[in-house]
């Protein structure tokens, strides 16, 4: 059954774009704005260099296992009892970062839409529908994320056009006046925000490889990175860096400043459709990753099964995780470093290992 499930390089491509960019962009430009101020662009593009050899990892790791996800690579290379436990760390990160979204989907909407509703009604919401969409696999939503794709570019890119006589490129003077070092403070926080594509590992194995599947998982890199790009320097032309640097969600207020014919105003609910979307294509990816992975290393049978015990474990360590967004924010600023050892760290050893293995392995042969 498992070996049945396919998914195209388009798709491939929609699932890391929407997964990267889609939740970050709302508060990505005040963070990066408080590390470089009006040079953030710089932190954007070393922190897309980055991404790009994160990927290169997971692809590597796939060339040479091409049957096997992340799971089973740990348990083939570092053996059933060290393999297994890693296996189960990474089990452990899907599971949080799905709880961890889940948490921003409905600290949203308290502070940005109705903050009566009680936070519970939000995170049942947000379960709810990824659990659906869960229960019908990687294809199901991996075609629904190539509709959202289109929708997500084309409302970032024309909330950026329509906003473009308001631009001041002044605000980008001086370039780089600290030297290319200081403003890399931030580094490991973009790094963050770009390593949510490491759901790669559990579902190129998925993929209908071609000869051009590699150029379309750098592909999606690139947009990501152009996307994020194009957030901080829009909020940073528009407002100053200084000012970016004071709000919650940035992305917000840059849209509440679109006027059209004087009187046509509220863009923001645009974008907040387009969030929703985005939300719900991450955590439904991060928690399919981590049904098959439970399923890979316990070996089950039905692996759907859990998919409801786990949807209310979400709900209930989503509404204890933090109390309110500050505490939100600053863990993701201060505890980055989390979230880098399992998507760039530890499969970057796993890769070393397995090269180490495979030709030793090869030795024996000859």
């Amino acid at each position: 059954m498992e070996g049945s499930i396919r998914i195209s390089n388009f798709q491939l491509l929609s699932l890391v774009v929407i997964a990267s960019i889609g939740t970050s962009s709302l508060y990505a430009p005040a963070v990066i704005s408080q590390y470089a101020g009006r040079n953030c662009w710089y932190l954007v593009v070393v922190g897309g260099f980055v991404a790009l050899f994160n990927m290169a990892v997971f692809l590597w790791l796939n060339r040479i296992y091409p049957d096997k996800n992340i799971i089973k690579i740990c348990i083939h290379v570092l053996g059933p009892w060290l393999g297994s436990g890693v296996a189960a760390l990474f089990i452990f990160f899907f599971m949080d970062v799905s709880s961890w979204v889940l948490r921003e989907f409905s600290q949203f909407f308290i502070i940005a839409l109705n903050p009566i509703i009680p936070q519970l009604w939000y995170l049942f919401a947000g379960v709810i529908m990824c659990a659906y969409a869960v229960f019908h696999g990687l294809e199901a939503f991996a075609r629904v994320s190539e509709i959202i794709i289109f929708i997500m570019l084309a409302t970032f890119v024309v909330i950026y056009l329509l906003l473009i006589n308001q631009y001041h490129p002044e605000y980008l003077l001086p370039v780089m006046e600290e030297g290319l070092l200081k403003p890399l403070k931030g580094l490991m926080l973009t790094t963050s925000w770009f390593g949510d594509l490491m759901f790669v590992s559990m579902i190129i194995q998925h993929v209908r490889k071609t000869k051009h599947t590699v150029f379309y998982a750098f592909g999606a890199v690139g947009i990501t990175v152009i996307l994020l790009l194009m957030s901080v320097l829009s909020c940073t032309l528009l407002f100053g860096a200084e000012t970016t640097a004071t709000f919650t969600y940035p992305s917000v207020s840059l849209i509440q400043n679109i006027k059209l014919f004087s009187n046509i105003e509220r863009f923001d609910a645009a974008l907040v459709i387009v969030w929703v979307m985005c939300s719900f294509i991450k955590i439904s990816v991060y928690f399919w990753s981590a049904i098959q992975g439970l399923s890979d290393l316990l070996r089950l049978r039905k692996p759907r099964m859990l998919i409801f015990p786990l949807a209310i474990g979400f709900v209930i360590c989503s509404k204890f995780k933090v109390w309110g967004l500050i505490e939100l924010a600053t863990f993701y600023d201060k505890q980055a470093w989390y979230f880098v050892i399992f998507q760039l760290f530890i499969p970057v050893l796993l890769l070393l290992f397995a090269l180490i293995k495979e030709k030793f392995t090869k030795k024996e042969v000859k």
